[in-house]
């Protein structure tokens, strides 16, 4: 093969390259740097308070952060649950941060007026499986939504995990506790509740460590069948 022949297929092979990066990667999104923003990565503040994960601090992150961290395929929507409880998500249905492809769920922030002003546009909502309702955020309130600051995410990771790579990145739990086809692995120092099934399948929910036994642990109620 001549040696002009060797380059243009060799500018090929990068142009193709940075090409199927470009339509992978969420528009919008900010790339990870290598090694970095991984769900095990976890920066705690020394008075539980706070923690960083993914390149976002809860407590003082925004939603807006979010979207560019993340990229603008997202939604946003309100939460009603049985006891009258206002919550406010934004939900990424194919991001790709730490070079993983997964899912996120951005819990977030705003005080009851603001989520008031954004309920008189939202409708009837839609109820949900667990008894609650759901509101759209209309588009003239996407600037007041975005603001609102992110105070948990869940992250739904494409990947499969099993319990030896669990243990190699966060350590062993405090505390494991058996449910139907898994376990929650719980860490409260790190703000973690790992949710990992018996297929490999694996839902991780990150809280401040000040907030998880209010936010991660108590919904969980209490189990007999623990295993530690």
């Amino acid at each position: 093969m001549k040696q002009g022949t060797m380059w243009v297929l060799a500018a090929l092979g990068i142009a193709l390259s940075m090409f199927f990066l470009a339509i992978m990667r969420p528009p919008g999104g900010q790339s990870s740097p290598p090694g970095q923003d991984l769900p095990w990565q976890i920066t705690v503040s020394p008075d539980g308070a706070s923690l960083s994960v993914f390149g976002l601090t809860l407590g003082e992150s925004t939603l807006r952060d979010g979207v560019n961290k993340l990229g603008r395929r997202y939604e946003l929507g309100m939460f009603e649950d049985q006891a009258g409880r206002w919550s406010l998500e934004g939900y990424f249905r194919d991001a790709v941060v730490g070079g993983l492809n997964a899912r996120l769920v951005l819990s977030a922030r705003l005080p009851k007026s603001a989520l008031a002003a954004l309920k008189t546009h939202a409708g009837e909502g839609k109820p949900t499986v667990d008894q609650g309702r759901r509101y759209p955020v209309t588009e003239a309130d996407q600037d007041l939504a975005l603001s609102a600051v992110i105070t948990a995410i869940t992250y739904l990771p494409a990947v499969k995990f099993d319990a030896d790579l669990v243990r190699q990145r966060f350590g062993e739990p405090a505390e494991r506790i058996a449910v139907q086809d898994g376990a929650h692995w719980l860490y409260p120092a790190l703000g973690l509740d790992l949710l990992l099934g018996d297929n490999g399948g694996a839902l991780l929910q990150y809280a401040p460590p000040a907030e998880f036994e209010q936010r991660l642990r108590a919904p969980l109620g209490e189990v007999d069948d623990k295993r530690n």
